[in-house]
């Protein structure tokens, strides 16, 4: 339980550093912090399923559909319900709140972070096997 608290944390966190970098770089309003339990709920999952083997293209791919689902979710309610919009995509996309490259762009996050993961365990494997070997 602990280690999903500290994915659904460090998730969010994460993201909503990212959100505010891309909006200051892009001049494109203010970030929400709505958003940062959206990147912790994919963070866990995709996670959780990473320690189940899932391989990383078909776990990327979850993610970025859980992705696009929460963006669903969450902007429909903004957007019908408060009249309010947290973000509007330009390019092929249903009433702004969702889009088809933003889809393959979530996969490709995902797929770097499942990526750098497993690239960051195998180092640290090699690194005690070594210092194993050096006793």
């Amino acid at each position: 339980m602990k280690k999903h608290i500290l994915r659904f944390a460090c998730g969010g966190i994460f993201y909503f550093f990212v959100e505010v970098v891309w909006r200051i770089f892009m001049k494109h309003g203010e970030a929400s912090f709505l958003m940062a339990p959206m990147a912790g709920i994919v963070c866990v999952t995709v996670m959780a399923l990473y320690d189940k083997k899932v391989p990383i293209i078909f776990n990327a791919f979850i993610g970025a559909a859980l992705t696009t689902l929460l963006e669903l979710i969450v902007g429909s309610v903004a957007l019908f319900c408060f009249n309010h919009r947290f973000w509007h995509y330009g390019r092929i996309n249903w009433n702004g709140i969702i889009a088809l490259d933003w889809f393959f762009k979530w996969w490709g996050v995902c797929f770097g972070v499942l990526f750098a993961r497993r690239l960051l365990e195998l180092y640290i494997k090699r690194r005690k096997q070594s210092n194993g070997k050096n006793v």
